[in-house]
């Protein structure tokens, strides 16, 4: 598949692209998106980190206007996207998600998920592990977002009822030993692709 990165200050840039190798891939910055031609794609995906502004990272929740034009990409685009981690919550958020502060310091390492509902993503699996780097988490989901699973502290995997957006809240390119993060990973973007087939 033609994937399209968006890169968001992610430390985990070289690793995103490794996890993306078997694709066609083309990366951008974040403050590239506006006006860029989307078109030629068949997934977007919007990485981790934080867009910066006066040299620090700055939240999604505190300076919304940083992200304008990756919320309108969300609403707007007829392409499959998936969200890691802050990518996740620009989905969210687009759609009117409720994000808190969970962490003061990062919550970084592998923690359990929980299915909500069942998906083919999941591989069957009830529990999976995942590696977590993030102090923001996704609490409460409007109507147009449903829970594919969940952990203690908020939504993990997230999907549009209607269009195939997927956010992941953790982090699949930066898992270790025993992790499920990049198996999910992969079966959502093999789930566009077999859409994709079929549409």
């Amino acid at each position: 598949m033609k994937v399209l990165l968006v890169n968001n200050n992610t430390y985990y840039k070289n690793r995103l692209a490794n996890l993306l190798r078997s694709h066609d891939l083309t990366t951008i910055n974040y403050d590239e998106v506006g006006g860029f031609d989307t078109k030629p794609y068949d997934v977007i995906v919007l990485s981790g980190g934080g867009i910066l502004f006066e040299g620090k990272k700055r939240s999604l929740k505190k300076f919304p206007h940083l992200y304008e034009a990756q919320i309108k990409l969300v609403k707007t685009s007829k392409k499959p996207i998936v969200g890691i981690c802050l990518g996740c919550q620009i989905i969210g958020y687009s759609y009117g998600a409720s994000l808190y502060k969970q962490f003061k310091n990062l919550r970084k390492g592998l923690f359990p998920i929980v299915k909500a509902r069942r998906s083919k993503v999941l591989g069957g699996q009830d529990k999976s592990m995942v590696f977590q780097s993030n102090h923001w988490i996704i609490t409460k989901l409007p109507k147009d977002l449903i829970c594919v699973a969940a952990s203690d502290e908020g939504a993990e995997i997230i999907k549009h009822k209607t269009k195939p957006i997927w956010g992941v809240q953790f982090h699949p390119e930066r898992e270790k030993i025993g992790g499920d993060g990049r198996k999910i990973f992969n079966r959502i973007l093999k789930l566009i692709e077999e859409e994709k087939s079929t549409s």
